[in-house]
């Protein structure tokens, strides 16, 4: 019996053994340069419970220690984080450094270590730029290309930012102008806005253990080529009637609304027009304005329209052929016995008259206001009076061979 009670008062003075347990250290990037900050992290593993730390010592390549920190445990996750600065001091030198982790308490403990690379200075990296095509119009796109060199670690999935830093042109980009790096390189689209050249430059920011970098590519932007077209209402117009030309404007980039097209007649022509003063017209929402031209002259006349380009469309201009032609009435007169005409039948001493409105003068006996109708009237007047004048001149002859006495039959 009482070897029994001492088995049993030994039982509850003596620990249970302890648990197994295991500790886990790492750092948030596997080198590091200048005065980058170092993330350190880990578990301890089962849950340790409350009131316990880790003790990180980190050490150069050459022994020295550069740094030694307790951080707390979490009771219930058993996770832990610490974190450095590196540099600083003359002991930060380039070189493979050791971090050891170390856990005990009362249950037990646990140890590990980990490692990583730090330089002073970061390692140099190139950006370079391309874009293709290097020359483009106005509202057309080239793909910008970024690519870095020299990074000594994985920088895929780091970013590249895109900006224009010069020019007398301009080009859009995406918002935000950024890119992922795939492997060492990434494109964004640059999209021609305003005609001249323009300088992209692509930024690549570094990161623990590469140096920042940055290149340019130039792109030519180009006015993007319009059209101008011209169409009256008539190919036609009296004199002095009245035609509505317009003028259309294809093919530009962005709103032409609230531009002016000069209409003119080009010298030398045998025809003219008079334009409303000034001939200009401010373009409409579908690229279109008119203005009303007036026959003058008549003969052939060309309409000019003149669209004079803008900071990001070409000019360009189109002309309409038309003609002005003369109004006139001509009168055709017929007299005959017993004529017929096309139409009908007259009488004796019927007169059929027709009268036409046309644009070139027509073959007539008799025309408005004289012609040779008058002149054959004059003529035989002239004829009859003169044989009047014969008539009276050779009874009166007669009358002086007989006397004083007429002749009689």
């Amino acid at each position: 019996m009482l070897v029994f009670i001492l088995f049993a008062v030994a039982s509850f003075a003596t620990p249970a053994l302890a648990a197994t347990y295991t500790l886990t250290v790492q750092t948030n990037s596997p080198s590091y340069a200048g005065s980058q900050h170092i993330m350190i992290n880990g578990t301890v593993s089962p849950s340790p419970g409350p009131d316990t730390a880790v003790v990180l010592t980190t050490t150069s390549p050459g022994g020295t220690v550069v740094d030694f920190q307790e951080d707390a445990v979490n009771p219930s996750t058993g996770a832990y984080n610490g974190s450095i600065v590196a540099g600083g001091t003359a002991d930060w030198i380039s070189g493979v450094y050791t971090v050891k982790a170390v856990w005990g308490s009362n249950s037990g403990s646990a140890n590990q270590t980990t490692t990583f690379e730090y330089s002073p200075v970061a390692t140099t990296t190139t950006t370079s730029v391309s874009c293709t095509p290097a020359s483009i119009g106005v509202g057309v796109s080239s793909s910008c290309t970024a690519s870095v060199s020299g990074a000594t670690s994985i920088i895929t999935g780091e970013t590249v930012t895109f900006s224009q830093t010069a020019g007398t042109g301009s080009v859009t980009l995406p918002s935000p102008a950024t890119c992922t790096l795939s492997g060492t390189s990434c494109s964004v689209t640059a999209t021609g806005a305003t005609s001249g050249s323009a300088t992209i430059q692509a930024s690549y920011p570094g990161d623990a253990s590469d140096a920042a970098s940055s290149g340019t590519a130039s792109v030519a932007v180009t006015e993007a080529a319009t059209s101008t077209s011209v169409s009256c209402t008539a190919s036609t117009v009296e004199i002095p009637g009245v035609l509505i030309c317009t003028a259309t404007v294809t093919g530009a980039a962005g709103t032409i609304k609230g531009e002016t097209i000069t209409f003119s007649q080009p010298p030398g022509e045998t025809g003219s027009v008079n334009m409303t003063s000034p001939a200009t017209c401010i373009l409409g929402t579908g690229g279109s304005c008119s203005i009303s031209v007036i026959g003058a002259t008549p003969g052939a006349v060309t309409i000019e329209a003149t669209y004079p380009g803008d900071a990001s469309n070409a000019a360009s201009s189109g002309t309409v052929l038309i003609t002005a032609v003369l109004t006139s009435t001509t009168v055709t007169s017929t007299s005959s016995s017993n004529s017929t005409s096309s139409s009908s039948t007259s009488s004796s001493n019927q007169t059929s008259i027709s009268t036409s409105r046309t644009q070139t003068s027509t073959t007539s006996t008799q025309s408005s206001g004289g012609g040779s109708g008058s002149l054959i009237y004059v003529v035989l007047a002239v004829v009859i009076i003169a044989i009047v004048v014969g008539v009276v001149f050779w009874r009166r002859r007669v009358a002086s061979s007989y006397g004083g006495q007429p002749a009689t039959k």
